[in-house]
């Protein structure tokens, strides 16, 4: 949870109760990724612990799956929130996600999540139809403290649909 003057991550703030392993924030052993508003997007920072390893050093591309699919499904949500002036986001689900992993992630270090709404699409008839939105996520190792550049881990792109009204969690 935010201090007083500090933003909340969008889970919280939405979906206090939401018991999804990747980012709920009541999901007593997830991840908790915790997402904030940039421009066009979201961003994340979360650390992997090592018991998330498929190989030593290595996080199991699952897990980057995961947060970039969580991630994504958020980025679309508030970009259909944002779009329609709603209280809260729609309920979107995932209708699909191509990852492609560039380099291995490292678990105990600083990883960035960072997405940006492509394309918003209204469905085939107006007010019938479900909404679409294209996300591209990345999932970066974080600039070492002291200068240097973040390195890219993994990317993807994903078509997340709106399936209903409000999300309740």
């Amino acid at each position: 949870m935010a201090l007083e003057g500090e933003e909340l991550a969008v889970q919280d703030a939405y979906t206090p109760s939401s018991t999804c392993w990747g980012c709920g924030p009541s999901a007593e052993n997830g991840l908790k990724l915790q997402s904030f508003r940039v421009r066009n997007g979201l961003e994340a920072r979360i650390v992997i612990p090592e018991k998330y390893c498929a190989f030593p050093g290595i996080v199991n591309g699952g897990i980057i799956s995961t947060l970039m699919d969580c991630h994504g499904n958020w980025t679309a949500a508030i970009a259909l929130m944002d779009r329609s002036c709603l209280p809260a986001p729609p309920l979107t689900l995932t209708a699909s996600i191509l990852v492609s992993f560039k380099a291995p992630a490292p678990p105990g270090v600083p990883l960035v999540v960072r997405s940006s709404v492509v394309e918003i699409k209204e469905g085939s008839q107006p007010g019938v139809g479900k909404a679409s939105v294209e996300v591209d996520v990345s999932v970066l190792q974080a600039a070492p403290e002291g200068g240097g550049a973040e390195q890219l881990l993994a990317s993807a792109t994903g078509i997340f649909k709106k399936l209903g009204a409000l999300r309740a969690l």
